[in-house]
């Protein structure tokens, strides 16, 4: 239960060792890399040591990269998608790297690309030949109605034909201008509200009349672009566009039933993903003729491992060497958290707030018991509690999750246990309330508010007491301690004197032993305060504006009434909730009222528990946190794959499943 002691380790070995050695350093998944230059005095490396230059083109398998990626991207769309509880119940595929590269070598994926490259180009064709014959249909749908030839207008000897529309409104005009004319014929093949679509032969003598009467009447010529009759078209183009559907489905229903090349295609791209990252991370090594270096952070309890590692891709020729961390580089070294089984899913609450420096305490264990009280004092329902127990455990028993989503689960599941006991004592059970109860959030609420600023103080104190043990544990601040966290611990416990001398024991000295300490206790804290002031005026406003933290203290109490708050507000609205149902008449209570009894108790669980989850962590972060935990540290960043699409484990621990599977 702390922050993984960190070592520095420098190898060299031949240059053309490089990439195994790299391949089996991003399997193990335990060594941060760290720039070689960084590692060596510039001094040492001049002239020796130079940065590596990749013969192989980084750009180049950036773009292989790219290709796949837009195939899967592309075949997302197509490939059925399985719903959230399949996808659940499926397990989680493992692959080692040496899989990884078979995969990528013997499947021929660039051949899968193009063809799904084509097949995107023609279901872009396809849609847009099928807007092209969309329009067609439309036009022919209107000329449809046309019975002869349309290319036979253009064959006339004597006559004209045109066909083509004039605006509606202009049509009843032009019915009786061109009736006061001789041989002219006109017939309306189709009319809308707007236009009006029509045929007008006439003969050639009275041309000129018919094409100012037609100009007069906004008429515009239709040119009829093909051959037959237009029904007759018109039909072609519903085959041709029937066609064109039928090609779409079949290409479509061909990428849907790439399954298994969409799998395939992302374990192509998990290895492109780590072959890249390979190469990225060559930037930061050195090399000279024949030689290379490469350094990087390790856990100490990983470090035989390391060399197991190394040997293996080496075969012995290699030196290596550890280095201890200096007081100057604390604030570069990667943080690993460690914790048992149950303190772990709580590491995340401590990730959101930050994460401690390398010389710090992890707060994550001194903080986890505390969480879950607060939260389950928060909710504090035995049936609130008991659904979310057996939702969490169902969960993990059933499906398949990742790790982050079962570390999730975990942390609720673990909540919800002080839910059940604070549910007890206060006697809930989806608002309805137990014959027996230690506490009635209904009667008891002074009694419950005072026990909720008691947990607070006992937090509080905790969190004193860790900032007096970090501090002591340094040489040059035991001064610190003593009147920075002491003299808070002390004015703490006079409060506590002051308050019993004057409610329990009233006829007892306590009191005045209390008032007695409070003032040395704050005298202490303006001492401690004075500390960090550099002249005499500094050091005693410093000492002064450290007074004022006795309205801090007095804030944080306070703000622990919102366990009181909240418990008793849930648990009145559960109530609520039961005396709207009760009202309905029999008949609907068992009907009507169950599904209410379902839809407000699980609106009521559900902000419940996320202000349980809320203000829990307000409270660790604000008021418990401040106390003795700075935090700034950098997160340990592992070499290895980023598993954007399967999970890599390495080739001993696959062993392992496997062999535990056989036994």
């Amino acid at each position: 239960m702390a922050i993984a002691k960190m070592q520095k380790f420098s190898l060299l070995t031949f240059y053309d060792q490089k990439e195994a050695v790299l391949e089996q350093l991003q399997d193990f998944q335990g060594v941060e890399l760290l720039s070689s230059e960084k590692y060596y005095d510039s001094e040492e490396t001049t002239g020796v040591l130079t940065p590596v230059r990749e013969e192989q083109s980084e750009e180049e398998m950036e773009n292989q990269f790219g290709q796949v990626n837009w195939s899967l991207n592309f075949l997302e769309e197509y490939v059925p998608k399985k719903g959230m509880l399949a996808q659940l119940r499926q397990p989680i595929k493992k692959y080692t790297l040496q899989e990884l590269a078979e995969t990528a070598h013997t499947y021929p994926w660039q051949e899968l690309c193009q063809t799904l490259r084509k097949q995107d180009k023609r279901l872009r064709l396809i849609d847009q030949e099928k807007r092209d014959v969309l329009a067609q249909e439309a036009e022919l749908s209107i000329w449809k109605y046309f019975k002869e030839r349309p290319a036979v207008l253009k064959e006339l000897k004597k006559s004209g034909g045109l066909l083509g529309s004039i605006p509606t409104s202009e049509m009843a005009d032009f019915t009786t201008n061109s009736e006061k004319l001789p041989l002219v014929y006109v017939e309306t093949i189709y009319q809308s509200q707007t236009t009006t679509y029509l045929l007008v032969l006439f003969h050639k003598d009275v041309k000129e009349k018919v094409t100012t009467l037609l100009k007069k009447a906004a008429f515009e010529q239709y040119i009829y672009p093909y051959e037959g009759i237009p029904e007759e078209d018109l039909q072609t183009m519903k085959e041709k566009s029937q066609r064109l559907i039928d090609e779409e489905k079949e290409i479509k229903a061909s990428l849907g039933a790439m399954t298994k090349e969409q799998e395939t295609l992302r374990i192509v791209a998990e290895y492109l993903d780590g072959a890249i990252t390979r190469l990225k991370s060559s930037k930061m090594l050195l090399r000279s003729t024949h030689a290379v270096s490469i350094s990087g952070w390790v856990p100490v309890d990983g470090a035989a491992e390391l060399e197991k590692r190394i040997k293996k891709g080496t075969t012995d020729n290699y030196y290596l060497e550890y280095q201890e961390v200096t007081e100057k580089e604390l604030a570069d070294v990667p943080i690993l958290l460690e914790n048992a089984r149950w303190i772990k899913p709580f590491e995340g609450l401590v990730r959101m707030y930050s994460l401690p420096q390398y010389d710090e305490l992890d707060p994550t264990p001194f903080m986890a018991p505390f969480y879950m009280v607060a939260f389950g004092m928060m909710v504090a329902d035995f049936g609130y509690g008991l659904l979310l127990f057996l939702a969490t455990f169902l969960g993990k028993k059933l499906f398949h999750l990742s790790k982050g989503l079962e570390q999730n689960l975990t942390l609720f599941q673990l909540c919800s246990i002080p839910t059940i006991i604070w549910g007890l004592i206060y006697g809930n059970f989806f608002g309805f309330e137990f014959s027996f109860q230690l506490l009635s959030a209904q009667d008891d609420v002074n009694q419950i508010l005072v026990l909720s600023v008691i947990f607070g103080y006992i937090q509080i104190m905790f969190g004193l007491a860790l900032k007096f043990y970090i501090l002591w544990k340094k040489k040059d601040q035991k001064l610190a301690a003593m009147f920075q966290a002491g003299s808070w611990i002390v004015f703490l416990i006079s409060v506590v004197f002051v308050a019993a001398g004057m409610l329990l024991f009233p006829d007892t000295p306590l009191q005045t032993i209390g008032i007695v300490m409070i003032a040395a206790s704050l005298l202490a804290v303006a001492i401690g305060g004075s500390l960090e002031g550099k002249t005499l005026a500094g050091k005693i406003g410093s000492g002064l504006y450290g007074l004022m933290d006795v309205t801090n203290y007095v804030g944080d109490l306070i703000s622990y009434t919102r366990l009181m708050a909240l418990g008793v507000a849930g648990g009145s609205i559960a109530s609520a909730f039961n005396l709207i149902i009760s009202y309905l008449p029999p008949a609907a209570r068992f009907t009507v009222g169950i599904l209410l009894f379902v839809a407000l108790h699980g609106l009521n669980i559900f902000l419940s528990y996320l202000s349980a989850y809320v203000h829990g962590i307000r409270l660790q972060y604000l008021e418990y946190f401040g106390k003795f935990f700075t935090g700034g540290g950098r997160a340990f960043d592992p070499f290895k794959s980023n598993e954007n699409y399967v999970e890599i484990i390495s080739e001993e621990k696959l062993q392992e499943d496997n062999n535990g599977k056989l036994d």
